[in-house]
């Protein structure tokens, strides 16, 4: 059969047609590519194929002073501190943990020199730390900022989704806002925000009490930021992952060396605390019970300090009727309280409030009773090691300080 000269013009169409199908293809999938590559950079090393050097080992410091009269003087340069981390959670308490030794520093010895010492560390502050970034909203000491931009304005249920998609099993902690042209503003990124965003703003944490920031978080952070442009052809500044990787693990590092909790344990007398006292005298001091302890809380709510079980046995109100215990813990956590100094003080008197009214006994860890002098040693070193914090450039107490110890 003569193929006609029409049928001969169609085929010839259609093989320019299917040729131009295929032409653009390849064109969109270049550039597809190129808006990658834009997004993370090729100069990245894989950090799971060719990771950085073996991080340090993390050393978490312990307090266990020798407060005994013929305990070496604390200018004696040959002194040592072991300064014990507890864990926030009294059924985690026996977990070991690793102990650091170093030379005393001179302590201060009463309230007023305590409270100086603090004033010194804020003056003696390095000028050049880092500040909070642009308005505020992420703080560069404990946070790394990323940001992503959209070709064009992309809605923000539509991204959410697909981000969630793609960080299901993200072990990342961190907060996200889009930014609004249309509306002029940032809108937190929560299920229920609406808008056109035409960027995108993560501020990932660079480490908290579980440890620092790791190679294979950053990586699965990369891929899942990846997806992100390659659905919406988007540009992804993401930073140097060696230096990204160094600043977690020495924020780690100096988080371990102020990561500090302080307690007072009050041994019952002759007879056990009842529980029902314990929640009235508790409570009567404006205690609140929640999470298994009673909280010692401020104006806005945030824990001063907290009541616990000597033998981590969690508190509840069903419980406490029938409870009958040896002791309890009143607990500081250092980094986490502002003013700690007046905070420990306040600490210490309602626990001599409480062991008069159970007719319990304050003592150490080793049973000993608490000297004037010994609480005046304490008091000194939770100055000291919220000076450090200052001086590093995180307030204690702070919401930076909440994020970097949780």
């Amino acid at each position: 059969m003569q193929l006609t000269e029409l049928q001969i013009g169609l085929i010839a169409l259609g093989v320019v047609g299917i040729g131009a199908v295929v032409g653009y293809n390849m064109w969109q999938e270049k550039r597809h590519r190129q808006t990658a590559e834009r997004a993370l950079g090729e100069t990245h090393a894989d950090v799971l194929i060719d990771p950085p050097d073996a991080p340090p080992r993390r050393l978490e410091p312990t307090l266990d002073f020798d407060l005994s009269d013929d305990a070496a003087p604390l200018s004696d340069p040959s002194a040592t501190q072991q300064v014990r981390r507890e864990t926030q959670d009294p059924m985690l308490a026996e977990e070991p943990v690793t102990d650091i030794t170093e030379p005393l520093a001179p302590v201060a010895a009463s309230p007023a020199e305590a409270d100086r010492t603090v004033a010194q560390w804020a003056t003696d502050a390095p000028p050049d730390a880092p500040e909070p970034m642009a308005d505020g909203w992420a703080d560069r000491q404990v946070e790394e900022l990323i940001t992503i931009e959209f070709e064009a304005p992309v809605a923000a249920t539509e991204f959410l989704r697909t981000w969630n998609d793609l960080t299901q099993t993200l072990a990342v902690t961190m907060r996200l806002r889009g930014r609004d042209e249309h509306a002029g503003r940032w809108l937190p990124l929560t299920a229920q925000t609406a808008g056109a965003l035409s960027k995108v703003e993560l501020a990932v944490q660079l480490a908290d009490r579980r440890g620092a920031l790791s190679e294979a978080s950053v990586s699965a952070l990369a891929h899942a930021l990846q997806g992100v442009a390659d659905r919406f052809l988007a540009v992804v500044h993401f930073p140097d992952v060696r230096e990204l990787l160094g600043r977690a693990r020495e924020l780690d590092s100096f988080a371990a060396s102020v990561d500090v909790q302080i307690g007072l344990n009050l041994v019952a007398g002759e007879s056990l605390i009842s529980g029902t006292k314990l929640r009235g005298l508790a409570e009567a001091q404006g205690f609140t019970l929640s999470g298994g302890q009673f909280h010692a809380r401020d104006d806005v709510g945030n824990t001063l300090y907290t009541l616990c079980s000597l033998d981590a046995e969690q508190f509840s109100a069903d419980t406490m009727k029938a409870l009958q215990t040896q002791g309890v813990t009143l607990l500081l956590d250092v980094p986490t309280v502002a003013d700690g100094a007046r905070q420990f003080d306040r600490m210490v008197m309602v626990a001599e409030q409480f062991a008069h009214t159970l007719g319990a006994k304050v003592v150490d860890d080793n049973r000993q009773p608490l000297s004037p002098a010994s609480l005046a040693l304490i008091r000194g070193k939770v100055a000291e090691f919220q000076g450090r914090m200052i001086q590093f450039g995180i307030k204690p107490g702070s919401e930076s300080a909440n994020r970097l110890f949780s």
